[in-house]
């Protein structure tokens, strides 16, 4: 059955990666007519909305600052409100909604708001987490910024910017240190925002993930790490396993991804996003070694992972 809410990209990456560049360009493209932006800065003045270019009222700002915690209330609002003026003809029958947020937001929040508010998460649905890497300065923020760090970590798709004024062999490095830290996601070099929609669109439940080895990675402090699941079961006590896990971790994850083969045959989809247990979705294939597998991404080495891999009582 076809999902009729509208999907969600949500685009982050730190100060100066090329947000806006990249939305810009996306605008321009024919196969993004008819989106929304909803543009949140850090500061008074909506510097980024006036960058945005061909979308005039279809651009909404949150110009009080970074989408954390504290800033939810006012995300809940903007999505409410766009829904209802896109409802009652206000605004044009946008059939995509991009959300940029600064350069200095989690983007977790923004996550949970769109599965946990009943009104955001009747009208909308994540569809993919973008997020944009500067291709010169890369390293340096992930070594230095916690901020950068987690927005890697959490993305579906990773476009590496300014591909073209970077030295190829630091590109190289990057990517590697990319791979490591996020082995749930695409990677794309980009130049001027030249990244096709296709590299954009989507991914959040992609079943389709690079292929996995042995997933023990560690890059000052986010950890990558994989367990195998049990498999054949009901798929309502694997979520219910993972739930308990997320809960248990305190926020301190920034992406589970896990695929399971229940007890009905199907393969499911399973998706945590910090404390946030994503209900799970059947898919039609994955990569061999995504079977019955998770792949925890956490902000420290996180506790009871033998939770994921403990059958429940009376499974197959």
């Amino acid at each position: 059955m076809s999902d009729a809410r509208i999907p969600v990209t949500l685009v982050t990456g730190f100060l100066g990666a090329g947000k806006s560049t990249l939305i810009n360009a996306l605008l321009h493209d024919p196969r993004f007519s008819g989106a929304a932006v909803l543009v949140n800065e850090f500061g008074a003045v909506g510097i980024d909305a006036a960058l945005v270019r061909g979308v005039d009222e279809m651009v909404v700002t949150l110009a009080t600052g970074c989408i954390c915690c504290a800033m939810r209330g006012e995300m809940i609002t903007a999505l409410r409100d766009l829904h209802f003026r896109r409802v009652k003809g206000e605004v044009p029958e946008f059939r995509r909604l991009i959300i940029e947020t600064t350069g200095l937001a989690d983007p977790a929040p923004i996550v949970a708001t769109l599965l946990r508010d009943p009104i955001a998460a009747a009208a909308y649905r994540l569809d993919g987490i973008v997020a944009v890497i500067d291709g010169e300065h890369g390293a340096d923020l992930l070594d230095a910024r916690a901020e950068a760090r987690a927005q890697a970590a959490i993305a579906d798709r990773l476009l590496i910017s300014k591909a073209d004024r970077a030295d190829p062999d630091a590109l190289a490095r990057l990517e590697t240190r990319l791979e490591a830290l996020n082995p749930f996601a695409t990677i794309r070099l980009t130049t001027n925002g030249d990244a096709p929609p296709e590299a954009v669109i989507g991914g959040f439940d992609d079943a389709r993930p690079r292929a996995l080895e042995s997933v023990v990675a560690e890059d000052h402090g986010v950890v990558a790490k994989s367990v195998f699941l049990p498999g054949g079961e009901p798929v309502v006590a694997t979520a219910s396993r993972i739930a308990l896990f997320l809960a248990l971790n305190g926020g301190k994850v920034l992406r589970l991804k896990a695929i399971a083969r229940a007890d009905d045959g199907n393969l499911w989809a399973f998706h945590g996003v910090r404390h946030v247990a994503y209900p799970p979705v059947e898919i039609e294939d994955c990569p061999g070694d995504m079977e019955n597998r998770a792949v925890v991404i956490a902000e420290a080495e996180p506790e009871n992972l033998a939770l994921l891999a403990t059958p429940s009582s009376g499974a197959a």
